[in-house]
C-alpha cells in the first residue's frame, strides 16, 4: 500500500480516521507501508480539511445512490437522515461511482445495509425503484421494447379467436413481474407505504419511462402461465379465468403489451 491508499482511507471509507492519525501514527505507518515523510505529509493536514473533504466524498456518494433509487433517498433524507449518514460513515466508497453499473452496486449496498434500520415498506419501495432501473438499463429489453415499437400494432392486428385458441402467448423481455411485501404503488408512496403485499408488473418501453402495473392475484398467476408452454386458451383456464372472460382479459393483456405471440418482441 501507498500514501495515495492511506489518504483514500482517510477520505473516502471508513478505514482510517484523523484520530488514529494522530494517536497511532507508528501503527498506520506499518499498515499501509508509509515513510516517515509520508507519515507526516499525512499528519500535517488539519483535521477539520479532512473532515470537510470527507463530508463532500459523503454527499457525492449520497448522489450516487440517489441516481438509482431518488424517491427512496429523498425520503430517508427527510425523515430518517441519521440512518443515511450513519451508511454513509460506515461505507467504504466503491470505484467508478459515476457509471450505470455504480449507481446500482451503491443502491444494492445502501438496500443490505438499512434492512432493520429503516421501514420495511420504505426498503420494498427502494428494491422497487431499483428493480424499476435495471429494467431501463437491460439491453435485452430496451432491443425488445424497440422491436416491439415497430411491429407491434401489425401483431395485434393478427390477434383473435383462432390466437386465443391456439396460438401461444409470452411475457416479452420488455417486463418484469415482481412480487412485494407492502404497496409500493400506493398513491402517497415512499411517504406512506400500505403493508399490503402486491404484485407488480414493470414494461419497458421504447423512448418512455418505465411503466408500473399493479397486478390483481388472477393476472399475476395468468402471467405466470404464460411461459411459451401453454396455449392461451389453456393458460386462462389453468389460471381459473371464466372462459367467457378469457379471450377479453388475454387480449387486453395483449394490448398493453404484457403478453405477445411467441416469436415477438423477445422471440
Amino acid at each position: 500500500m501507498t500514501v495515495i491508499d492511506a489518504l483514500a482511507a482517510l477520505l473516502a471509507s471508513p478505514l482510517l480516521t484523523a484520530a488514529e492519525l494522530h494517536d497511532d501514527p507508528e501503527a498506520v505507518r506499518a499498515r499501509f507501508g508509509l515513510t516517515e515523510e509520508d507519515l507526516a505529509l499525512l499528519a500535517g493536514v488539519p483535521d477539520a480539511a479532512y473532515a470537510r473533504v470527507a463530508r463532500d466524498v459523503a454527499a457525492k456518494y449520497s448522489r450516487v445512490v440517489a441516481q438509482a433509487m431518488p424517491d427512496t433517498v429523498d425520503e430517508v433524507t427527510e425523515r430518517h437522515r441519521g440512518v443515511l449518514e450513519d451508511y454513509l460513515a460506515a461505507t467504504v466508497r466503491l470505484p467508478h461511482p459515476d457509471d450505470p453499473v455504480g449507481s446500482v452496486r451503491a443502491a444494492e449496498s445502501f438496500l443490505r445495509h438499512v434492512a432493520g434500520r429503516l421501514p420495511a415498506g420504505l426498503v420494498e419501495f427502494g428494491r422497487f425503484e431499483l428493480e424499476r432501473l435495471r429494467l431501463s438499463r437491460d439491453e435485452i429489453a430496451s432491443d425488445a421494447a424497440r422491436y416491439w415499437h415497430e411491429t407491434g400494432a401489425r401483431q395485434l392486428r393478427e390477434l383473435g379467436e383462432t390466437w386465443i385458441e391456439h396460438g401461444v402467448p409470452v411475457v416479452p423481455a420488455t417486463v418484469l413481474v415482481a412480487s412485494y411485501g407492502h404497496d409500493v404503488t400506493a398513491r402517497e408512496a415512499p411517504a406512506h407505504i400500505p403493508d399490503v403485499p402486491v404484485t407488480v408488473a414493470l414494461q419497458r418501453v421504447w423512448r418512455e419511462p418505465v411503466r408500473a402495473f399493479r397486478l390483481e392475484p388472477g393476472t399475476r398467476d395468468l402471467l405466470a402461465l404464460c411461459d411459451g408452454t401453454r396455449t392461451a386458451r389453456r393458460a386462462a383456464a389453468e389460471a381459473g379465468a371464466p372462459p367467457a372472460q378469457a379471450g377479453a382479459v388475454l387480449l387486453a393483456l395483449a394490448r398493453a403489451g404484457l403478453l405477445v405471440p411467441r416469436g415477438g418482441p423477445d422471440g
